[in-house]
């Protein structure tokens, strides 16, 4: 969190919400006396049974492509402080858009980007659902009315600083999602969606959203930080983290990942494919999802002299090992009692055998590889400069 000065506090703060109870928690909010003039951004068309003295409702302007450029937002944005007429913006995040994507607007970036800096400032990233959806969706792999992608909600919940839970505090499945929730972000807040136990100031306690802390403190990167690399928590949530120092045989790989692992509601990570020496592979999965795509570039794939072994980064050095410098596999495992030792053994079967690794790299470019075709230069999803990249 970001402490408030006398000049952040003269912007607009502005709240980014997703989830699919979002704009029931905006009805919540509203029509609990909360002393505060709110505004809402809605990314579709909106029919809140709220007076407008209460709640100003606008929606996001769009091209004829159906999609906003960050400008177009930001002036819609600025247009709305510059009337003066509410204390608070929501802005809602559609099912499709991972929020980072509205955060970023907020950063600045020199002209127009600075120019908005000094009109509204980001208070918190939110998400907005029901206990049984989250646990439908990411637990129980089921399609789940409302979300429309199970790796959505769990980066949603990944970059939220607030997670609002609805359901009632006793029942299995809230205290379930709660556990699933403080997993996958260990330092978000996780609360109740009701009128006795949302706190007044919910949008605004006078903080900003801190980029720095919110991308770093995502679950999967403190697993990757920390050690045992095991551990138990509440509702039975298990993680563990897979590390090796040899490549998957791609076409074994691949054919594990095709179904899902038994208890897993999230893994994220890096694998090195024998088959590709330079491309960083990066995995993404939620519920019954499994995303896979080229996430950046080896550092040992470019950098073979002295000179560029001196600058290596910092959170690499620790990683090196010769000869194959960066290269390794490194998947964060999130599940409900998770069989560690089964599923370490599933991913130790995909390596490649001593035989295979004496033959050395040649002999590797010849084995069977069904991942699609990948470039370093690209990518199959949307990540932050924090997120896949930096492995």
């Amino acid at each position: 969190m970001t402490v408030e000065t006398p000049i952040t506090s003269r912007l607009l703060p502005v709240s980014i919400l997703a989830g699919p109870a979002g704009r029931a928690l905006v009805q919540d909010v509203v029509s609990g006396g909360v002393k505060c003039r709110f505004g809402f951004l809605a990314s579709s068309s909106v029919d809140f049974p709220i007076p407008d003295d209460q709640l100003m409702v606008e929606q996001l302007v769009q091209t004829r492509s159906s999609a906003s450029s960050p400008e177009q937002i930001r002036a819609q944005i600025s247009a709305i402080a510059e009337k003066a007429l509410i204390d608070h913006l929501i802005v809602e995040c559609d099912s499709k858009t991972h929020p980072v994507a509205l955060a970023s607007l907020f950063l600045p970036d020199g002209g127009a980007g600075q120019r908005f800096s000094e009109t509204a400032r980001l208070s918190s990233i939110m998400l907005a659902i029901e206990a049984k959806a989250l646990v439908s969706s990411l637990v129980r792999g089921d399609d789940t009315p409302g979300v429309t992608s199970s790796c959505v909600v769990a980066d949603q919940i990944e970059c939220a600083d607030i997670v609002v839970l609805g359901g009632k505090a006793a029942d299995q499945d809230f205290m379930l999602a709660r556990a699933v929730a403080s997993a996958i972000n260990p330092s978000g807040r996780v609360i109740q969606r009701s009128r006795e136990t949302i706190p007044p100031k919910l949008f605004d306690a006078g903080r900003s959203f801190d980029f720095e802390v919110a991308f770093a403190s995502a679950g999967w990167r403190k697993m990757m930080e920390g050690a045992p690399d095991v551990r138990h928590y509440d509702e039975g949530v298990t993680t563990f983290v897979y590390r090796a120092r040899q490549p998957f045989h791609p076409e074994k790989f691949w054919n594990l990942i095709q179904r899902p692992f038994p208890g897993v509601f999230r893994a994220k990570g890096f694998f090195w494919l024998a088959t590709r020496m330079s491309v960083v592979g990066g995995l993404n999965i939620a519920g019954s999802e499994c995303h896979y795509s080229p996430a950046g570039q080896w550092w040992a794939a470019n950098n073979h002299d002295d000179s560029h072994h001196a600058e290596i980064p910092d959170h690499l050095k620790k990683e090196w090992a010769e000869p194959y410098g960066d290269r390794r596999q490194a998947i964060a495992f999130m599940g409900i009692d998770l069989n560690s030792q089964a599923l370490g053994a599933q991913l130790d079967a995909c390596l490649l055998s001593a035989a295979e690794m004496k033959l050395g790299e040649r002999s590797w470019a010849m084995l069977p590889d069904p991942f699609p075709a990948w470039s370093a230069k690209t990518h199959d999803h949307d990540c932050g400069e924090h997120d896949c990249c930096h492995h």
